[in-house]
């Protein structure tokens, strides 16, 4: 079962966010829309390896993905842990495009149309760092030693894997992943005696959905840039910002496009970017409003939930928006 489900991390959607609102002559865009097709390939990898996980049998495993757990004063970031009563199975997925080379210290990429090379921390280093601190993360919450192994799953069709002469354990856990159910089959059938029982898996199921701790960064604080870059409502034809409020609809100052509603998606922008609670006057603001009075008519037809009266009434971002 899926105790945890693969969902875009926080920090990818204020990448998606930030990269659509950001003038593409600001000096910082080059490096948001970088970092943006980084997380986006990750995630895609991510989809990779949880379509194939959705066609494992429901009631084997407890399924954790994207689990950032605490560990002292830092982090790990695990993208699919398998638990059962007998063994774990951790997955690091990657979804480099090129020819991959591992070696024992470091991952080479070369891609065909550069043909330069990129080096990489080598991803079984880190699925092996990942398993030691999870070991130490159950020897601290008092659960019992589990066998766990880890593997790095290839998620990317089209590239080309190599493995450095003599690299074993690359040999072993290095994996497409097409074969990626073969992989978990044999660890399921090397491990055949119980460690826990269902109720403490169960119990151990509640202690890392507990403990989970998604990443939120200040996106515009780690770019330095100014809110006032990157307000207004963006066209859905064109993209420019802003369109102009017009009461009944907005229209695009661009290619003249005229719709009721795209100031919903930019509502969204603003707690992805901002914070979850917006006021009359910082919604003025953010969409370009000709007055209050505006502001408070947006505010009647989305509903919001919140707190305060008169001037000192506070909007608070819905659970489910959009």
């Amino acid at each position: 079962m899926f105790d945890l489900e693969l969902t875009k991390s926080n920090n990818l959607e204020k990448h998606e966010a930030l990269v659509g609102r950001l003038d593409k002559n600001h000096p910082k865009f080059l490096e948001v829309a970088g970092n943006f097709k980084k997380l986006t390939a990750g995630y895609l990898g991510e989809k990779t390896v949880d379509y194939f996980l959705h066609s494992l049998p429901s009631k084997r495993h407890h399924i954790f993905q994207g689990l950032r757990l605490p560990i002292g004063k830092n982090f790990f970031q695990i993208d699919s842990l398998l638990m059962s009563t007998k063994s774990g199975l951790l997955i690091e997925s990657k979804n480099f495009a090129g020819t991959l080379l591992f070696e024992k210290n470091q991952l080479t990429r070369t891609l065909s149309a550069s043909n330069e090379n990129e080096i990489f921390q080598n991803p079984l280093i880190q699925a092996n760092n990942h398993n030691i601190l999870l070991k130490y993360f159950f020897e601290k919450n008092k659960f019992p030693v589990i066998p766990i192994q880890h593997l790095v799953c290839i998620a990317n069709t089209k590239s080309k894997i190599i493995i450095s002469p003599g690299y074993i354990d690359a040999e072993k856990r290095v994996t497409r992943a097409e074969n990626l159910l073969h992989k978990i089959e044999e660890n399921d059938k090397f491990y055949t005696k119980d460690v826990f029982d269902e109720k403490t898996v169960g119990k151990l199921s509640k202690l890392l959905k507990n403990k989970h701790t998604p990443l939120i960064p200040n996106i515009l604080q780690k770019y330095g840039i100014h809110k006032s870059q990157i307000t207004g409502v963006q066209c859905p034809r064109c993209s420019i910002i802003p369109m102009l409020y017009k009461g009944r609809y907005w229209e695009c100052l661009s290619c003249q496009m005229r719709a009721r509603d795209p100031f919903i998606k930019a509502i969204n922008d603003y707690f992805l970017l901002f914070k979850p609670t917006i006021t009359n006057h910082e919604l003025v603001e953010f969409l370009h409003l000709p007055s209050a009075r505006a502001a408070t008519y947006l505010f009647s037809f989305l509903n919001f939930p919140y707190t305060g009266t008169n001037k000192g009434r506070v909007y608070h971002q819905p659970i489910l928006f959009p």
